[in-house]
């Protein structure tokens, strides 16, 4: 049996691996067309030895949600830290046990496009319009062959939509503390193989607390050209994000007005302009080569009481030529993905003193073999060099690891697959922690080294949809800030350990009516050093998200989700000395109404107004608060 076949025979597999899928009205050619890029090109899920959740646009249109954190905040294995209280920038996400070091050990791709930085900066997730999102494709754990630094914890690929047709869409919108927002998008198919893509969007807000004012846009334009043997494109993408900030505050001030604010006057203003070409072109019918060269570059610039006016600069090029295709033996096809990842970062900060220049080079390879009928073996290895240039002392420093995966999938029945595999991932320091770190002068921290074990099984049974994954990480020479060092400095811990739990399940109990409910226990421990045995701090061990959507006719639909978060121990508590942050729930909903060109939707956030800290340390006593009850109200006209 080909790998084709063995895919074909998979259908019902490949919706069991989509977590917000409705079987009940899902037919064949539907699902067929889930794709994702766990293998760096649209291929079935069945192929891929782990757990990727996808979630399209008609999914994210049933929740409401108005960002894509609101998104993300109910799906399995995810945590959010938010210490900017805007809800958008400033907030990170937590994969597998991650806690204050998350930052960078999460990946965040936008169509392949790498948003994290070479520097402590979070990926800037307010740079995504969720109405240019088509899909969301979230790779639970390591991926460190395919892509590299920073993919410890898990990768979050956000796909944007292309042209079909021409169709285009008004949006306007209010909302709690003064929240506009105004989006428009066109698109358009010009049947001679030119395509393109033009959105744009406003948001202000005061947000929640005082001091916290928000004002951003962002603009896309995509332009494609496709022929029978290949496809070309450009992209252009410019975001203006002025955000207020708010800072932290003691408990006895939250207790007395978790509003207030004490920065006077405090503010970080981001540009970003960021360029994408690319193509596929098919050299063969069996092979083709993918390519993607990008420019981003981040203009910053800010006021904080204490360091005063400060300004700073970050950009990014990568070039990413790989080579997809198909290598025929008896068994069937063998799938190869082999490619080279160029990256090179230049990073200033009046605000961190920092000037450096951080340069990568990556080779990397993986196949999938089809090993027996029903199973397939996946192996694959990564090498990658560091270059590293402090230019404020002349210093350079080099570098290089390599990493390696092996895993199978076996396909029990044409509604379950089980899969095992071994992954070994990575991550350098960045240019913030090496400037601020316990080494000698003109040496840099170690490479984090990760190696991982992931057992999972995915199943349908009727209209139930059910996977569960069980993983063990070790890491070695974890980065992380060692408040104990001196005054405090970024070091390599010795060793620690991660492993857990991550449940998730579909239900279509009527045709218009599905439930998700899904489950993550984690244990993150540090395992040598001074904390040996203790729980890394700010990583909750259980997390569970109920989600419930009922289209109520053709026109109307509701959504409600409850996100749960467990006791945790606050940031900086490596002793573990400080107690444990009271666990919380949140509930939102959203009302989605279409009437034949208009569309109109009416979400509520934290329906019950419950207070919570969106990052918060218990033995520095400072946290910074958490949106209350918030609504928003948006309505458009498509055509």
């Amino acid at each position: 049996m080909t790998m084709n076949n063995l895919n074909k025979t998979a259908i019902a597999m490949l919706a069991a691996s989509t977590a917000f899928s409705f079987p009940s009205v899902a037919n064949e050619r539907d699902i067929l067309e889930i794709f994702v890029s766990g293998t760096r090109s649209e291929q079935p899920t069945v192929v891929i030895p782990a757990s990727i959740q996808v979630l399209d646009a008609a999914q994210i249109k049933l929740s409401g949600a108005s960002t894509l954190l609101q998104v993300l905040n109910a799906q399995a294995g995810i945590q959010i830290n938010d210490n900017a209280g805007a809800g958008s920038r400033g907030t990170s996400v937590s994969m597998r046990g991650f806690g204050e070091n998350n930052v960078n050990n999460v990946l965040v791709l936008v169509d392949g496009r790498k948003l994290n930085n070479p520097s402590l900066a979070a990926p800037d997730f307010s740079t995504i319009a969720l109405k240019d999102v088509e899909r969301v494709e979230i790779t639970q754990g390591s991926a460190g062959t395919l892509y590299g630094d920073q993919a410890t914890g898990g990768v979050i690929n956000v796909i944007t939509k292309r042209s079909e047709g021409m169709r285009g869409n008004l949006e306007v919108g209010r909302g709690t503390d003064d929240f506009e927002l105004y989006r428009g998008s066109i698109s358009q198919d010009l049947g001679n193989g030119v395509f393109y893509r033009i959105s744009g969007e406003k948001k202000l807000g005061d947000n929640y607390r005082v001091n916290n004012e928000a004002n951003y846009s962002n603009m896309l334009a995509y332009l494609g050209y496709e022929k029978d043997s290949y496809t070309v494109f450009a992209e252009v993408l410019r975001v203006e994000d002025d955000l207020n900030l708010a800072n932290s505050l003691n408990r006895a001030s939250i207790n007395a007005n978790r509003r207030q604010s004490d920065a006077d006057g405090d503010f970080t203003n981001l540009t970003t302009d960021a360029y994408r070409i690319g193509g596929d072109f098919a050299l063969s019918d069996d092979w083709t080569l993918k390519a993607e060269y990008t420019d981003r570059a981040t203009d910053s610039n800010g006021y904080a009481g204490f360091s005063g006016v400060w300004s700073g600069s970050t950009t990014v090029e990568t070039l990413s030529p790989r080579l997809v295709g198909n290598i025929g033996i008896a068994g069937g096809d063998i799938l190869v993905t082999s490619g080279i990842d160029l990256q090179e970062s230049d990073y200033q900060s009046e605000y961190t003193g920092a000037d450096s220049e951080q340069k990568l080079t990556d080779f990397y390879a993986q196949a999938i073999v089809p090993v027996a009928e029903k199973m397939n073996m996946t192996i694959g290895g990564r090498y990658s060099e560091l270059k590293e240039t402090d230019n404020l002392t002349a210093t350079v420093n080099e570098d290089d690891i390599s990493v390696f995966q092996l895993g199978f999938t076996y396909q029990i029945s044409a509604a379950s697959r089980f899969f095992l595999r071994l992954d070994e991932g990575f991550r350098w320091a960045n240019v913030d922690e090496n400037g601020f770190s316990d080494k000698p002068a003109g040496e840099i921290l170690d490479p984090q080294e990760s190696s991982s074990m992931e057992v999972g099984i995915e199943t349908r049974i009727n209209n139930i949809a059910l996977s569960a994954l069980l993983y063990d990480m070790t890491i070695d020479n974890e980065i992380f800030y060692d408040s104990t060092a001196g005054y405090g400095a970024n070091s390599n811990l010795e060793q620690s350990d991660r492993s857990g739990v991550v449940l998730d399940s579909s239900w279509a109990i009527a045709e218009r009516v599905n439930v998700q409910l899904n489950y993550s226990y984690v244990d993150a421990e540090v395992s040598a050093g001074d904390f040996k045995g203790n729980t890394v701090p700010f990583v909750a061990k259980q997390t569970a998200n109920f989600v419930a959507t009922f289209e109520a006719t053709d026109t109307w639909s509701v959504y409600v989700d409850a996100q749960h978060t467990g006791s945790r121990f606050g940031a900086n508590d490596d002793a573990n000395s400080g107690g444990k942050l009271g666990g919380y729930t949140v509930f939102n909903a959203n009302i989605n109404g279409d009437f034949e060109q208009l569309s109109f939707n009416f979400r509520a956030n934290n329906l019950t107004g419950k207070k919570y800290d969106g990052f918060a340390s218990i033995v520095y006593n400072y946290a910074y608060p958490a949106k209350g009850r918030t609504y928003e109200m948006t309505v458009s006209y498509n055509f």
